[in-house]
């Protein structure tokens, strides 16, 4: 025969073993009640101990023993406090004779164990003094396991939402701090760390220079109490012998806990009626105090305040404050130290700024009475001033040719000028690499022949386009070029090559000269910077050639590179952008 379900009869409903279990307890005979805390707040409690208890045995949130008489009522706080602090079981504990039932009342207990191994709830049945019926032993077995069952289900999901909470917080608070950048802005996100699963509030001290305490701020999380934050923020200046915050971490930074004698701490670090006017308001049960340090420097306080009085703060709350202030501390520090960079980039960019305006300056000062002295030699060796001897006709062009030196120095020095303040324009069109490093090479060519070096001429793709300007790429070419011819030993070899890739176009000078140490392939490119063991020469140049030539390649967004070692020659890479090919039709 099939077997089937029965329907679930009409009006039916699906009850949770919780619902179940509740229902269950408030009809059994016994009188059943859980506390919880060491005070043993009342917060559940049948139908048979409210009728035992009388009207006090409804008041939820009160002491258990409130609900009975004195002689009772320390009987029973008696029992349930032996069994919260030793985490204990008490079965059939008398409590003593009442004044109605002669024959006295027996109390049984049974802790419920957190998970840091102490009671944190009880559960409790009281019943007359008799002799033992087995329906209700059975029925109270029964209860016991169902209820403690329950309760240690209810426990574990408890801790784990607890623990989901802190995690979310924590990832919010850490988002928050990340987004910070500058001081200020991690400072906001500092002041809004309230600790919304303490349900408290908090106030943001940090240290200046001289461990100065600035009250940074007072965020509340309802946005009707945040307005009293404010004003009191306005008026409330901490001080040196206040008993939290900053003031406290500065006399031993090491978090503290104030749960008891609030009314005298707050009157001893209001300072002003007013603001003990506005902090009752706000609402302090409790202090929880814990410092900013980072890289074992104290930078301020955070002070969680917890709205409700007769709260103490558990290890997991003390370990989350801990870990949103190490948060926080880091991300102050790391502010400070990105102000900090901030202001010296500014104060060197104001000194490089000086220094390039002060040489632009001297530059032009200098080239006016240079180009005077070239204008009266020239007038000198011509005759015009008298008869001019061999002899002086030689120092004539000796002055000549040191007067056309220093007006190239100084035609460096203006050229570096305009290009590091961005004054040079640019004219960029399509151009030949090789027709560029040929025409280069055509203004320099006597000087390989006076040198005493092979010059081997231009490799590699000779079609191929870049995008530049082409006198700024004549100037480098040129640069690089007289360098080669600089450091090239009599009897070397000078080459150079054009390629491509993909996205650029490369344009080579190689040399067999005395090369670079790889140490200072970059210092090579530094303004002013000439290289010793003849690597530069003092008298034909200031060290500008190659940062002016750097500069001109990536202002037309390419790249000036070096590859060499010492006493194996080098080659110079100048990378442009490739021409866009034309779309095929």
């Amino acid at each position: 025969m099939e077997s089937r379900k029965r329907p679930p009869a009409a009006g039916a409903t699906k009850l949770s073993i919780q619902e179940a279990l509740r229902r269950c307890m408030q009809q059994a005979p016994l009188p059943f009640a859980i506390t919880r805390g060491a005070e043993h707040a009342l917060v559940y409690a049948n139908s048979a101990f409210t009728r035992l208890a009388g009207a006090k045995g409804k008041s939820l949130g009160t002491s258990i023993a409130a609900a009975f008489t004195a002689p009772e009522g320390r009987g029973l706080r008696a029992i349930l406090d032996r069994a919260f602090r030793d985490s204990v079981e008490l079965l059939d504990e008398r409590i003593g004779a009442s004044s109605e039932q002669a024959s006295g009342w027996q109390c049984s207990v049974w802790p419920v164990i957190g998970s840091n191994g102490s009671a944190e709830a009880l559960g409790i049945q009281i019943r007359e003094s008799s002799p033992p019926d087995s329906a209700l032993e059975l029925q109270r077995q029964v209860a016991e396991q169902m209820l403690f069952g329950a309760l240690r289900e209810r426990g574990i999901a408890d801790d784990a939402e607890a623990a989901r909470r802190r995690a979310a917080f924590l990832a919010e608070a850490g988002r928050l701090l990340a987004e910070s950048v500058d001081q200020s802005t991690t400072l906001v996100a500092l002041t809004r760390l309230a600790l919304p699963t303490l349900g408290a509030w908090c106030i943001v001290d940090i240290l200046e220079e001289g461990d100065a305490i600035h009250r940074l701020g007072i965020y509340h999380p309802d946005p009707q109490k945040q307005k009293l934050a404010r004003e009191l923020d306005a008026t409330w200046i901490p001080e040196a012998d206040d008993p939290f915050g900053a003031p406290a971490m500065l006399r031993d930074a090491r978090t503290i806990a104030i749960t008891d004698d609030i009314e005298p701490t707050l009157a001893a670090s209001a300072h002003t009626p007013h603001n003990l006017h506005i902090l009752r308001q706000l609402g302090i049960g409790s202090l929880l105090t814990v410092p900013l340090i980072a890289r074992k420097r104290l930078l301020g306080a955070i002070t969680f305040v917890s709205a409700q009085t007769g709260i103490s703060h558990s290890p997991e709350d003390v370990h989350l404050a801990e870990d949103i202030a190490a948060r926080g501390a880091l991300a102050l520090d790391n502010a400070q130290v990105y102000d900090l960079a901030l202001v010296l980039q500014r104060s060197a960019e104001t000194a490089n700024r000086a220094k390039t305006a002060f040489l632009g300056a001297m530059s032009h000062e200098l080239r006016t009475p240079l180009n005077a002295i070239g204008g009266y030699i020239d007038l000198l060796d011509m005759g015009l001033r008298g008869p001019v001897t061999a002899s002086q006709h030689a120092d004539f062009a000796r002055v000549k040719t040191n007067q056309q030196h220093l007006a190239l120095l100084i035609t460096e020095i203006l050229t570096f000028v305009r290009v590091g303040s961005g004054h040079v324009s640019y004219a960029v069109g399509d151009i030949n690499a090789c027709d560029a490093l040929r025409h280069a090479v055509e203004l320099i060519e006597p000087l390989f022949g006076q040198k005493g070096l092979v010059y081997k001429g231009i490799t590699g793709e000779s079609t191929v386009t870049a995008r530049a300007d082409p006198e700024r790429v004549t100037q480098i070419l040129v640069n690089l070029l007289s360098n080669a011819i600089k450091f090239t030993p009599s009897g070397g070899t000078i080459s150079a090559e054009c390629g491509s890739t993909a996205d650029s176009v490369t344009l080579r000078v190689s040399d067999t000269g005395i090369g670079i140490d790889p140490d200072k392939h970059e210092a090579i490119f530094e303004p002013f910077i000439q290289l010793k063991e003849g690597l530069s020469d003092r008298e034909s140049g200031v060290g500008l050639g190659l940062a002016i030539s750097r500069d001109l390649a990536r202002a037309m967004h390419g790249d000036l590179t070096v590859e060499s070692a010492e006493g194996k020659g080098a080659r110079f890479t100048l990378s442009l952008p490739r021409m866009a090919e034309e779309p095929k039709a």
